[in-house]
C-alpha cells in the first residue's frame, strides 16, 4: 500500500535530517572549543607582551625621576604598578582556563603548560620585588632588579614565554582549522546523503506511481471523450486498484443512463421531426394560400378598377349631355361593350390564376403594331381623364412591329396611363410619345408617358416596382391605391422581353419609359390626339 510506503519514506527522511542536525551540532561544538582555546592562547601571548610593556614603562618612569631633579609623579607610578598587577592577574586566569580546557595529549603539551606556570611565577616575583623597591623610601631600585630574578634573565624568560605561546597558538589554530574542515566535510557528506536519499525515494515513488497514474489519466480522458466502454486495469493491489474499480462501476452506470437517455431522446426527436414536417407542410400551404389570396385580391382590385371606371365614365358622359343621334349612342355603346369585353377577359385571367395557382400570366405572342393596343388604352384612359379634368395628348409616329400579346400590351399601357392620370393634378396634361431607338446594338420601340403631377422622390425610385410599395406622396394624394399596378406592368414587360423604368420629368411630375424589342418595321404613321 502506498500509504505505508509513504510513511516509511517520511520516517527515513526525518531520521536522516535529525542525524544531519546532530552531526552538525557536534562538529560546530568541537570547532567552537578549538576556536576558544586559540583565543585563550592569543590572549596569553598578548598578556605577556602587555606585562613587558608595563615593566619598560616603569623603568622609564624611574629613569625620568632620577634625572629630573623634581619630585616624581607618584600617580603615574601607581598607575603603571596597577597595570602590571592587572596583566599578571589576567595571565593567571587565562593560563588556568587554558590548562583546565586542554587535555594534554602529548608530553610536549604538558611541558608547555609547566613552563608557562614557571614563567608566571618568575614574573610574580619580579612584580613583588619591583613593587617593594619602588614603594620604598629610596624609590630607586637597582637596575639588576629589572633584568634578573633569582639569577634568571627576565629577557630570556619573556622570550621563551612568547615563543611558547606562539607555538601553542599555532597549534590551537591548526586544530581549529582542522575542526572547521571536518565540519565542512561532515556538512557536505550529510547534505549529499540526504539529497541522494530524497532522490532515491522520489525515483522509487515516481516509478511506482507512473503506471497507475497514467492508467487513471488515460481512463479519465477516454471518459471525457464519451468512451464509456473503456475499462481501467483493476489488477493493481493498492489504492489505485480500488479507484479503478470504482471508476469502472461509475462508467457502467453512466453508459446505462446514457443509453436510456439516447433512446428517449431519439424517440422524442422522431416524434418532433414528424410533427415538424407536418406543421411545416401545413404552414407552407397556409402561407401560400394566404399569399395567393392576398395577391389575387390585389390583382382583382387593380385590374377591375380601370375597365369599370372606363365603363362608368363612358356611360356618365353619354348621359350627361343632351339628346344625341342613334350613331353617337351606338358608338358609346360599342365603347362600353369593348370595355366590358376587356373586363370579362381580365376576370377570366384572374379566375384562371386562382384555379391554377400560377404566379405569372400567360402571354400569347403574335406580330403586331404596338400603336393599336396603345390607341385602345388611350381611348380607355381618356374617359377617366375627362372625369378628372385631365387632358391626354398623344403623338405616336414611330412605325414598328413587335412580338407580343395585344391584350397584355394594352394592359401595360393602361397601367402606365392610369397612374399618370390618377397622380396628376386637376387641369393637368398627360403626354404620350413613341419613338424607335437603338439600345445596346438592338432596335427598340420606346414609349414615354409624361405627366406634370406629384412626381416621385429620388430615393423611392428603386422600390416603385415592388408589390405593395407606395411612395409618401402617392399615399397622400391617393389613399385608396394598392401598389400592385407597376409590379404587374413590370412582370408583363419582362414576359415580352422589354424594360420598364420610372423617373422624374424635366418639367416636374413623372415620366415612364417602356422599351420593347422591335421585330420588323411596318405600318403607316398613326397619330392619336386627345
Amino acid at each position: 500500500m502506498f500509504q505505508r510506503r509513504l510513511l516509511v519514506a517520511l520516517l527515513v527522511l526525518i531520521m536522516l535530517t535529525l542525524a544531519q542536525g546532530g552531526v552538525a551540532v557536534w562538529a560546530i561544538d568541537g570547532a567552537r572549543q578549538k576556536v576558544e582555546l586559540g583565543r585563550l592562547s592569543s590572549d596569553l601571548h598578548a598578556g605577556f607582551l602587555a606585562f613587558s610593556d608595563s615593566k619598560n614603562q616603569l623603568r622609564t618612569w624611574l629613569a625620568n625621576a632620577q634625572q629630573g631633579g623634581q619630585p616624581a609623579d607618584v600617580q603615574e607610578r601607581d598607575f603603571i604598578l596597577h597595570e602590571m598587577h592587572s596583566h599578571l592577574e589576567r595571565l593567571h586566569v587565562n593560563s588556568d582556563r587554558l590548562a583546565a580546557r586542554m587535555q594534554p595529549s602529548s608530553e610536549l603539551t604538558a611541558a608547555l603548560v609547566e613552563e608557562r606556570q614557571a614563567a608566571l611565577a618568575t614574573f610574580d616575583k619580579l612584580f613583588h620585588a619591583l613593587e617593594r623597591a619602588v614603594l620604598a623610601t629610596s624609590m630607586i631600585p637597582a637596575a639588576e632588579q629589572f633584568e634578573l630574578v633569582d639569577s634568571q634573565g627576565l629577557r630570556m624568560v619573556l622570550y621563551d614565554a612568547l615563543a611558547r605561546e606562539r607555538t601553542l597558538l599555532a597549534q590551537q589554530r591548526s586544530d581549529a582549522d582542522h575542526s572547521l574542515q571536518q565540519l565542512i566535510t561532515l556538512a557536505i557528506g550529510a547534505t549529499l546523503t540526504l539529497m541522494l536519499t530524497i532522490m532515491a525515494v522520489f525515483g522509487y515513488f515516481a516509478r511506482a506511481l507512473q503506471r497507475p497514474i497514467l492508467e487513471l489519466v488515460n481512463g479519465a480522458q477516454a471518459f471525457q471523450r464519451g468512451d464509456l466502454a473503456h475499462r481501467l486495469d483493476e489488477r493493481m493491489s493498492d489504492e489505485f486498484g480500488h479507484v479503478a474499480t470504482r471508476m469502472n462501476l461509475m462508467a457502467d452506470e453512466l453508459r446505462q443512463h446514457r443509453q436510456t437517455e439516447q433512446d428517449r431522446q431519439q424517440h422524442l426527436e422522431d416524434l418532433v421531426a414528424v410533427r415538424t414536417r407536418e406543421l411545416a407542410t401545413a404552414l407552407d400551404s397556409l402561407r401560400q394560400l394566404g399569399q395567393q389570396r392576398q395577391q389575387l385580391l390585389e390583382d382583382i382590385s387593380h385590374e377591375l378598377r380601370t375597365p369599370t371606371t372606363s365603363i362608368r365614365g363612358e356611360a356618365e358622359i353619354t348621359l350627361r349631355g343632351g339628346m344625341r343621334s342613334e350613331a353617337e349612342y351606338r358608338q358609346a355603346l360599342e365603347r362600353i361593350a369593348s370595355d366590358a369585353k376587356r373586363l370579362s377577359d381580365v376576370i377570366s385571367d384572374l379566375l384562371t390564376m386562382a384555379r391554377s395557382d400560377i404566379v405569372e400570366w400567360q402571354v400569347k405572342r403574335q406580330l403586331l403594331d404596338p400603336r393599336v393596343p396603345l390607341a385602345d388604352a388611350m381611348e380607355q384612359a381618356s374617359t377617366l381623364g375627362r372625369l378628372r379634368g385631365i387632358a391626354l395628348h398623344g403623338d405616336v409616329t414611330a412605325q414598328a412591329t413587335v412580338l407580343g400579346d395585344p391584350q397584355r400590351l394594352q394592359q401595360i399601357f393602361g397601367i402606365l396611363l392610369d397612374n399618370a392620370v390618377h397622380y396628376s393634378h386637376a387641369g393637368g396634361m398627360v403626354e404620350v410619345s413613341a419613338t424607335t431607338e437603338v439600345l445596346q446594338g438592338k432596335q427598340v420601340w420606346a414609349l414615354r408617358v409624361r405627366d406634370d403631377g406629384i412626381g416621385v422622390a429620388e430615393d423611392e425610385l428603386p422600390r416603385l416596382f415592388e408589390r405593395g410599395y407606395r411612395g409618401v406622396k402617392a399615399r397622400s394624394h391617393r389613399p385608396d391605391g394598392q401598389g400592385v399596378g407597376l409590379a404587374i406592368a413590370m412582370l408583363l414587360t419582362r414576359l415580352h422581353g422589354g424594360t420598364l423604368s420610372l423617373g422624374a420629368a424635366p418639367a416636374g411630375g413623372c415620366e415612364a419609359l417602356l422599351q420593347l424589342p422591335v421585330h420588323a418595321q411596318a405600318g403607316p404613321a398613326l397619330s392619336v390626339m386627345r
